[in-house]
Order: C-alpha cells, then structure tokens, then sequence
C-alpha cells in the first residue's frame, strides 16, 4: 500500500480515506500525478490555517453539488474530486485565481513553486469520451478540448460498436511532452450524451444556459442513489 495525505489535517478533509491508500498504486499511469495532488492539497490546506482556506470552497462545493456519503458509489474518488477542485479549479478573488494558481507563483508560504505545482495549477478536468487505440483519445464534452493519453491497457481494447468506449470525469495535466490523467476517471453512463450534445450546443447559443460540471457532478450523485436510475431522466 501506498502512503498517502500523511498530514492529519488532510486527513480530516478525507476521513474516511484514513492514512493509507488500498487501491493498487505504483503501478497506475496516474499514480505520480495523483501523489502531487495529494502533496500539494497537503501543504495548502493542512494545519489550523489551511483548514480555514479549505472550509469555504469545500462549502461552496456541498452546496452545488451535495455531500457525499459512505455508502456512494465511487465515495473515496468523489471526495478527492471535491478537494481537487478547491485546490485547482475553484477561483478565489478574479478569474483563473485558485489556491493552485498562488502556490505556482510562489504567493502561498512553505510551498516551493517547483515544476510539479506549476503543472497542477494548469491542469484541467472535464467530461470526455474515451475512444480506445494507441494512443487513447480524450474528446471533451464541455470545453471541446480533444488529446491524445498514452494508456497502455486500452491498446489491445476491440471496439465495434461505431462510438466511444466511456464517458469519463479526468483531470488532465499537460507535461512538455505530453497529457498525463492526474486520478482515476469517474464513469458517466454513456447514454447521457444526446444530453451533452444539446447542452454544448446551448452553450454557444446562450451560455448562460449550458451545463457545466458541478450540474453534471450533481445529476450523477442524485443518479446514483436512485433505486432505479435512469440515466436519461436523471441528466435531463
């Protein structure tokens, strides 16, 4: 197992991730990104002051999204979610200003502005299709980014059914060379994309009315604890 968010502080940000991580990790293709998010979200909201940096976004986050519970599907990746975009997404005081985007330049005390933050604070997540060969395809969903991920397992993947594979939530971070996943994706159910195809379409007509993916984040927690979801009326 692999040691992770040794500070307590984070800890009670992600009770029940507990101190260490049971998911396999070396291994992952993600597994370096998600340790610098783990390390950074460390540094920036741990102790007494960081918790107080933290307790806002983390409210602004419950409140149009809901609060995960133990017994959701995919709890543990939700929650990193949730304290990822507090870090990398959430903007404070103007546009493009997060806790990430300060500690990348050097604003934040006791956390360097090294490479691996500076990276993080560009990163991006969004909803994709994930279209298997080599390498993988991301299309994005929402903000029509499209790239190319170097992930080995889904090479051999066959796919004759003329569409994409999934519909993935990534965070994405840019190298020089390349786009790197920063955690495991979080599934959608693909039969929402009709619903995407309209919602992105919308956006361009009148932004104002398009979706973006705290909405979708909340439909898909709501879709979850359904007893009998239906995806189509859920995303609707």
């Amino acid at each position: 197992m692999r040691e992770v968010g040794r500070h307590p502080s984070l800890a009670s940000l992600l009770p029940e991730r507990g101190l260490l991580r049971t998911e396999p990790g070396p291994e992952d293709r993600w597994s370096f990104w998600e340790a610098q998010l783990d390390r950074l979200g460390e540094r920036v909201f741990g102790g007494a002051e960081g918790a107080a940096r933290a307790a806002p976004l983390l409210a602004r986050w419950d409140a149009a999204v809901g609060k995960s519970a133990h017994g959701d599907a995919d709890h543990g990746a939700l929650q990193a979610a949730r304290i990822d975009w507090a870090l990398c997404d959430a903007e404070l005081d103007g546009p493009g200003e997060t806790w990430a985007w300060r500690a990348a330049h050097g604003c934040v005390p006791g956390v360097p502005a090294d490479a691996a933050v500076q990276a993080l604070a560009r990163s991006q997540v969004g909803l994709f299709e994930l279209w298997p060969g080599k390498p993988a395809q991301l299309r994005g969903r929402i903000r029509g980014l499209s790239l190319r991920i170097d992930e080995p397992s889904l090479e051999a993947v066959r796919h004759e059914r003329g569409g994409p594979l999934a519909l993935w939530e990534v965070r994405v971070v840019f190298t020089r060379d390349e786009a790197r996943m920063c955690r495991p994706p979080i599934a959608y159910p693909l039969e929402i994309l009709p619903r995407l195809q309209r919602a992105h379409e919308q956006h361009w007509r009148e932004p104002s009315r398009g979706l973006d993916l705290l909405q979708l984040r909340r439909m898909r927690l709501q879709w979850t604890r359904a007893r009998k979801p239906d995806a189509r009326a859920a995303f609707g």
